[in-house]
This record gives structure tokens, C-alpha cells and sequence, in this order.
């Protein structure tokens, strides 16, 4: 990454409470960055190891998902998309960025994973699918907890009575947050008023490594070292609160009213 580049990221970082939540933004970031850049990090090689994390999560919490209707929220180039679709389940991946929307069409094969260009303020699905994915969108999405529970109360609609929500999101308040700045109680508070039961929450990556790797493509051997180091760090006894990433595994209320 040139210096011009990064003066550029450090900048939108700073405007990133007007620019994170639209799709413009989200355009030229289709267009300036490659492969799983474009959706996560500058360092594709952190990215490559934060992919295989974050599908062994899912993995374990969803092990069954052949023949479920999913709703991916915000899918960007369809990275999560397509790897649902590759086990087996029937998928939707929507966003607001006309251009990820396009590069996810042209990486997708066949009719699974569809993509639509849409609003997650904007959900108009009525308990059409059994597990509903958030990865890393909502807290970019929502500026406020009113914003947060408008999503919700949408997500909560989308599913069928017992069905399935799956965050997995960069939930902060203060310094790390991105747009949403409100802590992982806030956050647990509003999924359980919109309707959800909390079954079960994790945590992956750790920030203070991820600030120093993500911004800049080092080569393989210093991102691995990196990456493994923070994650020994959070395996020791009491360091979860290092985790970048709230992850949520969550069930919608049968007898909650939307």
C-alpha cells in the first residue's frame, strides 16, 4: 500500500461515521482493492487466515445447514455467500453496493448463491429463512440502537419461528468502534428485545494484533507470526476482551411479535 493510499484510509477512518454506511464508499472500495480486500482487510495474507477462523466458526455452530434457506446481510463480494452455497444451503446475499453486487455475480457460478442490490433497512421478507447471517454489517449499517433495532426487527421478520441469526461483528463502543458505538451488552440487549434468544457468543481476533497487520500487506512469514501470537494471546484465561469480533449465535422467539 503506497502513502498515498494509506492517508486516504486513514481519513475515511475518520469520516467513517458518514462514509462506512454508504454505498459510494463501498463502490470505490470495490474498484480500488482485490480479492477478499475489498470486503475485509488491506493485507490479503491476514485476510487468507481470518477466512479459515471465521469458517471453522461457522462450521461449529451451524454444522447442518444443507437445504436451509440463508439470508446473507450485507455480502459483499459474497465471500460467506458462496460458502454456504458450497454446503449445501439455498442463498440470498444482499447489499447496497451495486459494484460488490456485480464482482459477487462474476465469482459466483449458476443460480445459488442470488444476489439482489438492497437495503438491510429495507427487509421485506416474511418468515421465509431458517438462519439469517451478519458479517460485519450492521455495526457499519446503523449509527444509533434505533437504527440497530429497525435491522433487527427486519431480520427478526425474515426468519421462520425458531430460525436462526448468526452476528458476527465488530461490536465496540469508544475508540474501536466502527460506526455503531455501542458496547456487546448494549448489543445483546437489543437482539433479546427484538425477539431473539442468545444461545451462545465467542469472540475471534485479536484488535491490538489486527491494528498492527491489517493496514499493510506484510508478506506472508510477519502476518502469520502476528496473527498466531494474537492468538495465543486470546486463548489465556481472561484476555477475551481482546476479541475484534463478537460473534452471536442467536434463535428467534416462537412467540415473539413482530
Amino acid at each position: 500500500m503506497g502513502l498515498a493510499k494509506f492517508r486516504e484510509m486513514l481519513n475515511a477512518r475518520r469520516q467513517r461515521d458518514r462514509l462506512y454506511n454508504t454505498p459510494a464508499y463501498w463502490d470505490s472500495k470495490a474498484e480500488a482493492y482485490r480479492g477478499n480486500a475489498v470486503s475485509m482487510w488491506p493485507n490479503n495474507n491476514l485476510n487468507s487466515y481470518y477466512h479459515l477462523e471465521q469458517m471453522a466458526i461457522l462450521n461449529r455452530l451451524l454444522p447442518r445447514v444443507e437445504g436451509a434457506e440463508v439470508l446473507d446481510l450485507g455480502c459483499g463480494t459474497g465471500r460467506i455467500s458462496r460458502y454456504f452455497a458450497q454446503r449445501g444451503a439455498r442463498v440470498l446475499g444482499i447489499d447496497f453496493s451495486a459494484r460488490s453486487i456485480e464482482i459477487a455475480s462474476q465469482l459466483s457460478t449458476g443460480s445459488n448463491p442470488r444476489y439482489l442490490e438492497h437495503s438491510v433497512f429495507e427487509l421485506d421478507f416474511a418468515a421465509v429463512y431458517d438462519i439469517v447471517v451478519s458479517w460485519g454489517v450492521i455495526t457499519v449499517a446503523c449509527k444509533t440502537r434505533k437504527d440497530l433495532l429497525v435491522v433487527l426487527g427486519g431480520v427478526r421478520k425474515a426468519l421462520k419461528p425458531r430460525g436462526t441469526m448468526l452476528v458476527c461483528e465488530p461490536i465496540h463502543s469508544g475508540p474501536l468502534h466502527r460506526v455503531l458505538d455501542l458496547n456487546l451488552r448494549g448489543f445483546s440487549k437489543a437482539l433479546t428485545e427484538s425477539g431473539f434468544t442468545i444461545l451462545e457468543t465467542t469472540q475471534i481476533h485479536f484488535w491490538p494484533m489486527r491494528l498492527l497487520l491489517a493496514f499493510v500487506p506484510w508478506p506472508k512469514p510477519i502476518t502469520a507470526a502476528g496473527y498466531y501470537f494474537g492468538r495465543g494471546i486470546m486463548a489465556l484465561a481472561g484476555s477475551k476482551a481482546f476479541g475484534d469480533y463478537k460473534v452471536i449465535l442467536a434463535r428467534a422467539d416462537a412467540t415473539a411479535t413482530t
